[in-house]
């Protein structure tokens, strides 16, 4: 593991149940190394594209109002745990470019990602290929990744 301090945590959240435990860690994190804290949910749109039906584009505004609604909850509470520096972002389109990108740009040391589980809904990600989607994005973003649950026994203070 770097042992570079962190100063800037980046959480990726996908919004549901899953994700508590993820953000726990990411909150835990930031409280202990005194790092900024931002949260990033993607939505992807991609069924937007086959839409026939006008409504659609009205209950997708209400998901991005969801989204941005999660995310201040998110920042509330961190802020209630004690991180000092914390904010969001909202982004469109591929989940897995958008989450490179924002690693890119916001130049974190460390993004904390949650393990797909299995669920009645459908994962973006394959468990199998979370972990060379984690190599590649901390190789493409300079920074450390940190998957949850799991990564515990590879020296994370969990």
């Amino acid at each position: 593991m770097n042992e570079r301090p962190i100063r800037h945590i980046l959480c990726a959240v996908r919004g549901g149940p899953e994700s508590r435990q993820t953000v726990s860690r990411a909150i835990e994190l930031a409280v202990e190394d005194k790092a900024r804290l931002t949260f990033v949910h993607v939505m992807d749109a991609e069924f937007l594209g086959h839409a026939t039906i006008g409504p659609l584009s009205v209950v997708y505004r209400e998901l991005q109002e969801m989204g941005k609604f999660a995310m201040l909850i998110l920042a509330d509470r961190a802020r209630r745990r004690g991180v000092e520096h914390v904010d969001y972002m909202v982004r469109e389109g591929n989940v897995r470019r958008q989450l490179r990108l924002a690693a890119v740009e916001t130049k974190a040391e460390l993004m904390v990602l949650g393990r797909p589980i299995r669920s009645p809904g459908s994962n973006i990600f394959k468990p199998q290929e979370m972990e060379t989607f984690a190599r590649a994005l901390a190789e493409e973003g300079g920074l450390q990744v940190l998957l949850v649950p799991g990564d515990c026994e590879r020296g994370w203070r969990c």
